[in-house]
């Protein structure tokens, strides 16, 4: 058993040097245009899901579930977020495909979380990606954007004309 203590202390201390040492003379790669390696993303998206889920409180939306409370998330989308995560019915974000990590075409994908982990990431963003957050907002305001979000792959028609007309702009 002290052996094997012994051994596994080692390989642990021989890691963290190998690392340690391949960042400290810049074998990792840090460049915008090049794709990050796939163990990278693997690490990063993992370690961004187990953040949200841990922080984001477990609550259900407090609005009501109702075109209203779609149709105000979703000015707020067309208004802030089509740059960088791609308007309902369109191509993706060009923008949106040059950001590392990438941002999520909600359009095309949806999301995989829920409304209160939504309202925690636009609330406060997510460090080292485009995703900045949201101060100016009200609650209300956050949880009608994560309403919207949620179902952004499935809204009613109406929902999706209110906020394609010039009068929600």
């Amino acid at each position: 058993m002290k052996n094997f203590l012994a051994g596994s202390l080692c390989a642990i201390a021989l890691v963290t040097i190998t690392l340690a040492i391949s960042i400290g003379l810049g074998f990792m790669d840090v460049a915008a245009d090049e794709e990050p390696s796939a163990w990278e993303s693997g690490l990063m998206t993992s370690a961004v899901h187990a953040s949200v889920r841990k922080r984001a409180p477990t609550m259900h939306n407090p609005l009501p579930n109702s075109d209203a409370t779609l149709i105000a998330g979703g000015r707020l989308y067309v208004d802030d977020c089509v740059g960088c995560h791609g308007a309902p019915g369109q191509p993706p974000s060009e923008f949106g495909a040059t950001l590392y990590p990438r941002a999520p075409q909600f359009p095309r994908i949806g999301s995989q979380y829920s409304d209160a982990q939504i309202v925690w990431i636009a609330r406060h963003g997510i460090r080292m990606s485009g995703m900045y957050p949201h101060f100016t907002y009200s609650e209300s305001q956050l949880w009608s954007l994560a309403a919207f979000i949620a179902r952004i792959r499935n809204l009613p028609p109406a929902v999706v004309k209110a906020i394609q007309s010039p009068a929600s702009k």
